[in-house]
């Protein structure tokens, strides 16, 4: 009978938070395939640690999970990456609203993970930085120098794509 609770509690779970999950996946990775996959790692490790984090909130740890699995996926592709150019997307679109989200997410291919992570932590999560510093593990002057300098470093991007 406690399996078919645990299951019930984690599926309950699931169905609230994958869709969101799954969106931040893609964000930070740029690849729907790739988002689909880490976000069933993450819940997948979720599961597994469904017995000790049930009982507080799973939300932040779902989501440290699946960023650490984005960061140990760039580690691996890094060379990969570093090789290939990235082909520029051109989007032909009358909507302004997509235009901007596209020009948004050609942007935030030119930061690391750690940086994009924190800036849609920030803006896309609506997380305060300590909560951020806590889901990064990382220092609180640390998150707050990421979101500072990768600001300073899409600034230019964003206003460059909206004069032209």
């Amino acid at each position: 009978m406690r399996g078919q609770e645990r299951d019930r509690e984690f599926r309950s779970f699931f169905f609230t938070e994958a869709p969101r999950l799954r969106r931040l996946a893609l964000m930070l990775t740029g690849d729907e395939e790739v988002a689909a996959d880490l976000t069933q790692d993450a819940l997948v490790k979720a599961y597994r640690a469904w017995g000790r984090i049930r009982n507080a909130d799973p939300g932040p740890y779902v989501r440290k999970t699946l960023v650490n699995l984005v960061r140990n996926q760039h580690r691996r592709r890094l060379v990969e990456l570093r090789k290939q150019e990235r082909p520029e997307v051109s989007v032909a679109s009358h909507d302004r609203n997509v235009d901007a989200a596209m020009a948004v997410a050609q942007a935030l291919t030119v930061l690391s993970p750690v940086k994009r992570a924190a800036i849609l932590l920030r803006f896309y999560e609506d997380m305060s930085e300590a909560e951020i510093a806590s889901t990064l593990d990382r220092p609180l002057n640390t998150v707050k120098s990421d979101i500072r300098r990768a600001l300073d470093k899409l600034r230019p991007l964003l206003e460059e794509g909206a004069t032209t």
